[in-house]
């Protein structure tokens, strides 16, 4: 959905019926009208399309055209209701995240090129959330897994561990074997060492030295 985020690219986000309200009346408005189209913006199978635009057309939201089925202004109206509704949530969806996340970004305040042992999944998470941020910037992983070593995740290159990174603060990407993994930073000489850990339903670093 253009100008939107849209639901199936966020795994743990299920659509909603009015989710998928406000995904069929805005391919309408793109001037989409295939059912297949649809009904794949809509995250539903083609034969509920009918269901949807059959209720729109009750309600005064569409009319059907040689070609399919085009918004009335009503279509319209309910269309930009839903969408402010959508951002509105968004919007306190963003707040509560903020909240989740705050211990990390005060705990780099000031630290501006990070550092990144562990080039699995959770490091690709902490790299993409702390990358939401222009204060702070990614500048390589570190990793000992050959097969990962020398490529690029979200652009940020992979090192091998013996590689000397310069950067302000070292993040180890691991639940598993955070403390193990700290340690050889430590033993390497790198100062400013986090941890991460989850503290209630808050994600927190936790300082290694």
């Amino acid at each position: 959905m253009e100008g939107m985020e849209r639901a199936e690219n966020f795994v743990f986000f299920d659509y909603s019926p009015l989710y998928r309200q406000m995904a069929i009346l805005q391919a309408l408005f793109e001037g989409i009208t295939k059912h297949s189209e649809l009904a794949l913006k809509a995250g539903i199978v083609p034969s509920l399309v009918n269901k949807y635009l059959k209720n729109f057309e009750k309600e005064g939201l569409v009319r059907k055209t040689k070609k399919g089925y085009e918004l009335t202004s009503e279509g319209i109206v309910r269309l930009n209701y839903l969408r402010l509704g959508y951002l509105s949530e968004i919007s306190q969806m963003y707040k509560s995240i903020e909240l989740k996340f705050q211990d990390i970004f005060l705990k780099i305040t000031g630290k501006k090129d990070l550092c990144v042992y562990g080039a699995g999944v959770v490091g690709k998470m902490l790299a993409q959330l702390i990358s939401t941020r222009q204060t702070h910037n990614v500048v390589a992983f570190l990793d000992e897994d050959e097969k990962k070593v020398g490529s690029r995740i979200e652009g940020i290159p992979v090192m091998p561990l013996d590689t000397r990174v310069q950067a302000d603060a070292y993040i180890v990407a691991s639940f598993k074997n955070a403390e193990s993994m700290a340690k050889k930073l430590l033993d390497k000489g790198y100062r400013n060492v986090y941890t991460v850990e989850f503290s209630k339903d808050r994600l927190r670093l936790v300082w290694k030295g």
